[in-house]
C-alpha cells in the first residue's frame, strides 16, 4: 500500500540531553513506554556538542528537553500518562490538517 497522496505525518520526537544527565536516563526509559502507546522516531541532540551550541545555551540547566514534530513538548521529566496524552493531540491535529 502507498502513501502516495496521502497525509501522513510521522510523529518525531527529539531529546534535548547530555552525558551527565541522571534525569534523562529515567526520561529515556518513560519515552520508551509511551512509544508502545503512541509510535514515534527520536533523535537525541547531545547539548555539549560544539554544533550545538545553540541548544546548550536554552537549555542547559533544563534538560531533558522534548521537542515534538519540532515544537516544545516538554521539559525536566517525562510523566507517561501525560506525554501519550500530548502527542494523541498532536497526532488528532496532523490528521485534521
Amino acid at each position: 500500500m502507498s502513501g502516495f497522496g496521502k497525509s501522513t505525518k510521522k510523529l518525531v520526537l527529539t531529546l534535548f540531553t547530555h552525558a551527565e544527565c541522571q534525569l534523562c536516563v529515567r526520561a529515556k526509559a518513560n519515552l520508551a513506554k509511551v512509544n508502545e502507546k503512541i509510535p514515534f522516531t527520536i533523535y537525541e541532540v547531545d547539548i555539549k556538542a560544539p554544533e550545538n551550541k545553540k541548544w546548550f545555551d536554552e537549555y542547559r540547566y533544563d534538560v531533558p528537553v522534548v521537542h515534538a514534530n519540532g515544537k516544545f513538548l516538554l521539559w525536566h521529566q517525562v510523566d507517561v500518562p501525560r506525554a501519550i496524552e500530548k502527542l494523541q493531540e498532536i497526532t488528532k491535529e496532523s490528521k485534521q490538517s
